[in-house]
């Protein structure tokens, strides 16, 4: 299935919805009526307890089949979107990340995830980074992002520490191509290597929360925001092309109000 600015993960997605509407009703899916498609939908919801994320992903692969596929553009357009209920993220402390990356024994590991968490990267994207994507010619300190969600591209920012460590992970590892290789050099590494290498940390970390590649990236926003970055910047930094989904950072982070000040103290 090809579909147009839609990511890989997206797309197995609406194939694993397709497959689950053909289980859950056993009759040609040609054949469906709205009704039963919304009985699926409540099954999704309230019998297995997919949250609306996974409900709204499926529901965008029913209506693309639909749509493009069977033809069908009303029964396409009916199908209901879940109402948004968006949980708050998963933040770390500082404390609570340190002993992620401690919990690294392998060093390209550790480098990754300080990566991910120094730039607000998602998985994809940090295993599609290529070296010629750390940018730090005439001063600039700027990781590009090629390709983003949505297709898009952007910069975000490079630490200077990051840059030190990677220094070190080049002497290490001498890479080709993809700034982080697979088993094979010139290749990038797996979105499942990521996963487990990032699995295998957090157990040495002993940590009692559930910490998965995206957390790093909320860890990311939030502790930027209390450190005083601007709220503006942060979305574009993330790639948010909303900045409503910037804003919930908001509600997890602890900005502290000695950083605040009144404009009439500014006037002259």
């Amino acid at each position: 299935m090809a579909v147009a600015n839609r990511s890989s993960s997206s797309i197995r997605s609406y194939c694993r919805a397709i497959e689950k509407l053909s289980i859950f009703h056993q009759d040609s899916l040609r054949l469906l009526e709205i009704d039963q498609l919304i009985d699926f939908l409540y099954h999704l919801q309230h019998d297995k307890g997919l949250n609306w994320r996974t409900i709204k992903l499926y529901v965008a692969g029913l209506r693309y089949y639909y749509q493009e596929v069977v033809g069908n553009v009303k029964l396409a357009q009916q199908i209901p979107y879940p109402k948004e209920k968006p949980s708050l993220p998963v933040i770390l402390s500082r404390e609570e990340l340190q002993k992620v990356f401690d919990g690294c024994i392998n060093y390209k590991h550790k480098v990754m995830f300080r990566l991910v968490y120094s730039g607000g990267l998602r998985r994809s994207e940090l295993a599609n980074l290529k070296i010629k994507d750390i940018e730090t010619l005439d001063g600039k300190m700027r990781i590009r992002i090629n390709n983003g969600k949505g297709g898009k591209d952007r910069y975000t920012v490079l630490s200077h520490t990051i840059l030190e460590e990677l220094r070190i992970y080049f002497k290490m590892s001498k890479p080709k191509t993809y700034l982080f290789n697979g088993r094979v050099k010139g290749e990038p590494m797996s979105l499942g290597g990521i996963r487990h290498a990032l699995v295998q940390a957090v157990k040495r970390a002993d940590l009692d929360k559930g910490v998965n590649m995206h957390i790093l990236r909320h860890c990311f926003a939030s502790h930027a925001l209390e450190d005083g970055l601007n709220i503006k910047t942060l979305q574009y930094l993330l790639g948010h092309q909303s900045i409503k989904t910037t804003l919930i950072y908001l509600h997890v982070s602890e900005v502290p109000l000695s950083k605040a000040f009144s404009p009439l103290d500014n006037w002259k």
